[in-house]
């Protein structure tokens, strides 16, 4: 791609974004390979490298920079993502068990396959709503991150996390809950990150448990549901 139409879908892609309240500072460039990317409002991503061939990302979500979004296929609402993290890293980069573990070889031979092994699908990485990632953490593919759920800086994740579940170490083990059992099944049930942005901070978020009472007495206003969808092949840019 010459300067000149990187800049032009630059211009295009920040002006699209503007509208919804978001930032991509890699801008097209930060895009690898065959990606369909969707935003819905107010996501930051900050020099994020995005290798997933369909990822969304929700509302108020902030990636911070150098994190790679490889195998994810979704990341909820109110996310917070350090920086220098890998999401849904693939268990079959270098394979162990082959002649040789490195990639220019193995994707040589790949492509001199008639099709790919059997066991050579991957299974994308999803995390829920309200996660938060801390720096340097490297989360497999095929893993499943609870809402509510915290992952300690430097940890390597390779199994599935419960929601609002601490964890931390490499492997990740569970440290604790943030919540008692009943306080966890009633945050999950209100499904509050559905609601308006603007309304929620109006209640006392600082007490899980009065939020509840307060939220349950307004009537549903639903958080906006528009997204900018981005797409490298062919390039285009949808809103």
């Amino acid at each position: 791609m010459n300067m000149l139409k990187r800049m032009w879908l630059d211009h295009t892609l920040k002006r699209a974004l503007r509208q919804h309240r978001c930032r991509v500072d890699c801008g097209i460039r930060g895009l690898r390979g065959k990606v369909k990317l969707t935003l819905e409002r107010n996501v930051k991503l900050h020099g994020v490298k995005v290798f997933s061939k369909d990822l969304r990302i929700g509302a108020f979500t902030d990636i911070v920079s150098n994190t790679e979004l490889r195998d994810v296929s979704s990341i909820g609402r109110y996310c917070s993502i350090g920086t220098n993290c890998v999401l849904g890293q693939n268990r079959k980069q270098h394979p162990m068990d082959w002649l040789s573990t490195n990639v220019a070889l193995i994707d040589t031979r790949l492509q001199a396959m008639p099709s790919p092994p059997a066991d050579w699908d991957v299974t994308p990485t999803t995390i829920g709503h309200d996660v938060w990632v801390g720096r340097d953490v490297i989360i497999m593919e095929g893993i499943t991150i609870g809402t509510g759920a915290v992952i300690g800086a430097q940890s390597l994740v390779t199994r599935d996390v419960p929601p609002y579940a601490v964890v931390a170490g490499s492997p990740a083990k569970m440290i604790r809950y943030r919540f008692d059992e009943p306080l966890r099944e009633q945050l999950l049930a209100s499904r509050w990150w559905e609601h308006d942005h603007s309304e929620l901070a109006q209640l006392p978020t600082e007490d899980p448990a009065a939020f509840l009472a307060a939220l349950a007495k307004l009537p549903p206003k639903p958080i906006s549901d528009a997204t900018v969808q981005v797409s490298t092949s062919p390039l285009r840019i949808k809103r």
